[in-house]
C-alpha cells in the first residue's frame, strides 16, 4: 500500500483540557505578513529552552518566530517570548522526516512554568511497550475535511503505542527512532496524527509528566490502520541535554 507523508496537524477523538494542566504545553507562531500566526505545537524542557519538530523551523527564520506559552486557549497566551537560536537535529532528513526534532532557545526564561522532564535510559521499558497508554497535546484541526487552521481551546487524548505488524506502513518508512501510536475505543477513533506537529507526547511516571515523544508525521488522519508516528525522544535526551547544557540523568 502507499502511503503519503503528512506533518501531523489534527486531533481526533479527544477531549479540552483544563484550565490548570501541563503548563509546560507551547505554541509556535511564524510573522507571516504583518502578522504571527500559529502553526506549530512545542513543549518547555527547562531554562530558555523549548522542543519541537525539525520540520516545523527547518528554513525559519529565528527572529521572525515566536513561543508562547501561558493559556490552554490559543489567542490568550499569557507568556510571549523571542526565538534566539533553533538548532536542528544535525541528521534531520526533510524527506522521510527521520530524527525530526530540533531545540530552540529563546530570549527569556518562563519563569513560573513547569518544565516537563525527559527521559532517562532506564525508562525505556516503561514508556515505548507495545499498549502503553500515552496521552497526546495540541490545537490541531479535528478532521482533515476541518476548514478552520486550528483549535481555539486545547485538547488532548490518550492513545496506545502500537506495532508496524498492526498496521499498513512499509517497515522501510519506520525507523527504529520513532513510535507508532494510536487506537480504537467504543467505535471512534483515537488518532495518533493527534495534535500540532512538534507537540508533545507525555506519560505520567512516578507522579511527574515525561516527554516521551513529539508529533512528527502521520498518513492521512483517524485511520486505525495508519496511526500517528512519533519521535522518540529517549534516542535524543543526550544530545539535547548537551546543547542546553543540562546535567546528566537522574533517576527519577
Amino acid at each position: 500500500m502507499n502511503t503519503v507523508m503528512t506533518y501531523c496537524k489534527r486531533i481526533v477523538g479527544g477531549g479540552v483540557v483544563g484550565s490548570d494542566k501541563y503548563s509546560f504545553m507551547a505554541t509556535l507562531w511564524y510573522l507571516d505578513g504583518d502578522e504571527f500566526s500559529f502553526k506549530c505545537g512545542a513543549v518547555y524542557i527547562g531554562g530558555r529552552y523549548f522542543l519541537t519538530a525539525a520540520h516545523c523551523m527547518r528554513g525559519r527564520i529565528p527572529k521572525k518566530t515566536l513561543v508562547r506559552m501561558g493559556s490552554n486557549k490559543l489567542t490568550r497566551m499569557a507568556k510571549t517570548m523571542r526565538v534566539s537560536r533553533v538548532i536542528l537535529h544535525p541528521h534531520f532528513n526533510p524527506v522521510n522526516l527521520r530524527n525530526d526534532v530540533a531545540v530552540i532557545e529563546v530570549d527569556t526564561i518562563p519563569n513560573g512554568y513547569s518544565p516537563v522532564r525527559l527521559p532517562c535510559n532506564h525508562l525505556i521499558n516503561m514508556c515505548y511497550n507495545v499498549g502503553d497508554t500515552v496521552k497526546v497535546l495540541g490545537f490541531g484541526k479535528e478532521s482533515e475535511k476541518d476548514r478552520n487552521e486550528y483549535l481555539e481551546n486545547l485538547k488532548e487524548v490518550d492513545i496506545r503505542v502500537r506495532s508496524i505488524t498492526d498496521t499498513k506502513y512499509h517497515k522501510g518508512m519506520i525507523g527504529p527512532d520513532v513510535f507508532l501510536a494510536g487506537n480504537m475505543e467504543g467505535g471512534k477513533v483515537k488518532d495518533a496524527c493527534t495534535g500540532d506537529s512538534g507537540g508533545p507526547c507525555v506519560k505520567k511516571i512516578k507522579g511527574a509528566w515525561v516527554l516521551v515523544g513529539i508529533v512528527s508525521w502521520g498518513s492521512g488522519c483517524g485511520n486505525i490502520y495508519l496511526p500517528g508516528v512519533y519521535t522518540k525522544v529517549l534516542s535524543y535526551h543526550q544530545w539535547i541535554r548537551k546543547i542546553c547544557g543540562f546535567g546528566a540523568c537522574s533517576n527519577h
